[in-house]
């Protein structure tokens, strides 16, 4: 009868799927509620930028005009200029008692302006008296648009691989799902199918079933695509999970029109076949070994040396040629996403390489022999 060990595999483990289920779940749905708040953390106004106001010309060596309300009973106001919003290399721009300051538009880079009120005893207050005054911060005004603070990482090329190169936002519902879902999926789904193809194939031979399957009718090729069906269909069931999920989450803040249902299956349907060359690679390293803590190192360090070149061929266009013998470079999941398109050609080219690995692993088995 077809389909045994294919069905004895899925009904031994259903509680552990079952479990693997309800947190891929809550991680999938739970992910997109937390956007609203991590825009809003990003997109806040300066600290007391309503009480400092600041004009700059567009050219240079014209005057900035910056100005702030006053405090009461402050004796001096300090100027601290930056080029960054933490003030860690700030320098005194202006010590005084007036509201106002102008200066000329030295600079093409970004500049920061804190504005501080200091309450001191003397109105000619030496050095000493400025580091022992009591201070208010009044507010911090900036020559433009206040930086996502993700931007230096996202032109890192590292992280730029996240993107497929594209330029993304991640305040926006595309941009942060691809930045903080897609971008350790791969793990969470990778090596838990990486853990699953090892397990039930090592583990018949580490406890002496193989010999018992191999006694009875069931030839070697059946034995090992029955056991490669069981993790198709897993691979299949997590994904479909994490769709129902993600777009759960999606709906739940109201942005199926930023980011559709369509574009969210598509872009987690095409790691399927990255899924199944992961299951190959495990299958042949436990036919390879026999043991399951052996054939799982091989295999965790076969997928990262995939991630690793992957990353490395972003780096520079010499090195470019390590994204071609990744698996990473052909799951484009950014593509529905941001583009609309489903990379059809990508998706078959990774189905050949888990046949190819499904192929040497059966060919691999088919030449070893079976412990007693």
């Amino acid at each position: 009868m077809r389909g045994t060990i294919a069905g004895m595999e899925l009904r031994s483990g259903w509680k552990g799927l079952a479990i693997f289920g309800v947190l891929v779940l809550v991680v999938s749905a739970g992910m997109p509620q937390i956007l609203p708040a991590y825009r809003e953390s990003f997109t806040e106004d300066l600290e007391g930028a309503s009480r400092v106001h600041i004009q700059v010309p567009e050219q240079q060596g014209t005057l900035v005009n910056l100005s702030w309300e006053p405090e009461k009973n402050a004796t001096l106001y300090l100027v601290l200029e930056d080029n960054s919003s933490t003030f860690l290399t700030s320098q005194v721009k202006y010590l005084g008692n007036q509201t106002a300051l102008s200066f000329p538009r030295d600079f093409e880079d970004k500049r920061y302006y804190a504005v501080l009120a200091l309450f001191t005893n003397v109105s000619n207050a030496s050095l000493a008296d400025l580091f022992t005054a009591q201070r208010r911060l009044i507010g911090i005004a900036t020559t433009g648009d206040p930086s996502n603070p993700f931007q230096e990482l996202l032109d890192n090329p590292a992280y730029q691989g996240f993107s497929r190169g594209r330029d993304i936002n991640p305040l926006q519902v595309d941009g942060f799902i691809i930045l903080e879902f897609f971008s350790w999926w791969w793990m969470l789904a990778g090596l838990f199918v990486a853990y699953l193809s090892v397990s039930v194939v090592a583990g018949d031979f580490e406890n002496r079933r193989m010999d018992i399957y191999l006694s009875t009718p069931i030839s070697r090729r059946r034995y090992l695509l029955e056991k490669f069906l069981s993790l198709s269909v897993i691979s299949l069931y997590v994904i479909l999970v994490a769709t129902g999920g993600l777009v759960a989450g999606i709906a739940g803040i109201g942005a199926l029109e930023e980011v559709s249902a369509r574009a969210v299956f598509l872009s987690l349907f095409g790691c399927l076949p990255f899924l199944l060359s992961v299951a190959a690679v495990g299958m042949l390293a436990a036919v390879l070994f026999q043991k399951v803590k052996v054939g799982m190192g091989v295999t965790f360090a076969a997928v990262f040396a995939q991630f690793f070149l992957y990353t490395f061929g972003n780096y520079t266009s010499s090195l470019a040629w390590m994204k071609s013998i990744s698996i990473f470079h052909y799951w484009d999941y950014a593509a529905p996403i941001l583009d609309g398109v489903f990379r059809w050609g990508d998706f078959v080219v990774l189905g050949a390489v888990a046949a190819v690995l499904l192929g040497m692993a059966l060919w691999a088995f088919n030449t070893r022999d079976v412990p007693a």
